[in-house]
Formats: C-alpha cells, structure tokens, sequence
C-alpha cells in the first residue's frame, strides 16, 4: 500500500471519484457529481484490489454527489460483504439531502457510521489519518493566535 502515491481520479462524462490510500490502512473516496454504472464498477474494482492487499479503514465523502446510479452502489456494497472481514470500518458522509438507508446500513455492518456534518468528517479522517491533511490540501492548523496582541 503506497501511503505516498497521489489520489487516484476515475471520470467519465457525468461525474468523478477520487480515491486512495491516506495512511497505513486508511482508504478514501471522494464522489462528485453522478456516480454512473460504469463509473460505480470501476472504482468497485479498485476497492476490492485494495481490501484484498490488507485490512483498511474506508472513509466515503459524498458532499460534492448528487445522484448515482443503483448498480454502482450494489458494486460498492458487493465488494464490502465480499471482504466484509478487510473493513475495519466505514464511515460515510452522504451528499445535503441525501440519506442512507436502513438497507444499506444494514448491507455494510455494524462497523459502518454516517457522518451528516462535513467538519466532523473531516476531523474524523484527519484523526484517523494525518496525511490526509495534505493529500487532501487541507490548511495545516497553525499556532493558536493569542487574544493579547503583544505590545511594543
């Protein structure tokens, strides 16, 4: 697992997925606009090659999605009850509006988790992987700025 190789990007003509390894065991996806069949099988197909390689944390960003195609959510599912013992956990943050049902929660486990607010998210990722912060080109936090100016 190359914890320095860049983010992965799958497009096609409707939508994108970034992906990839943040740090040790920690895998991420990034959904934008439609999520097609074809594009839902591909990154399908890079998931399970990952969880096939080791066990892994996945972390789900759909913020930037805004529909997806049924037979691409059954790839995701598929891979995850294939090699459901690989996924340590998973934790989702689904696009505004979008909601994950009681079947497919129930389809990815008990170690799933859904997270509806994308700072929380990202604290979670962030936590779980520091090198996310710059894989994903995140501000480093800085020194705490003091309330007292200092006086010359």
């Amino acid at each position: 697992m190359p914890n320095s190789a860049p983010l992965e990007l799958l497009t096609d003509a409707t939508g994108s997925v970034t992906f990839g390894w943040m740090d040790e065991g920690v895998y991420y996806a990034r959904f934008s606009h439609t999520l097609s069949a074809r594009l839902g099988e591909a990154f399908a197909a890079r998931l399970r090659a990952a969880a096939q390689s080791c066990e892994l944390e996945y972390f789900g960003d759909g913020r930037a999605l805004e529909s997806y195609d049924l037979l691409a959510r059954s790839a995701f599912v598929r891979v995850v009850t294939e090699h459901r013992r690989r996924f340590r956990a998973i934790t989702l943050l689904p696009w505004s509006g979008g909601e994950a049902s009681e079947a497919l929660l129930s389809a990815l486990g008990p170690r799933t988790e859904v997270i509806r607010d994308s700072i929380d998210f990202e604290a979670k990722l962030f936590v779980t992987a520091p090198r996310a912060r710059y894989k994903l080109g995140a501000k480093s936090q800085g020194r705490a700025r003091s309330r007292w100016p200092l006086r010359r």
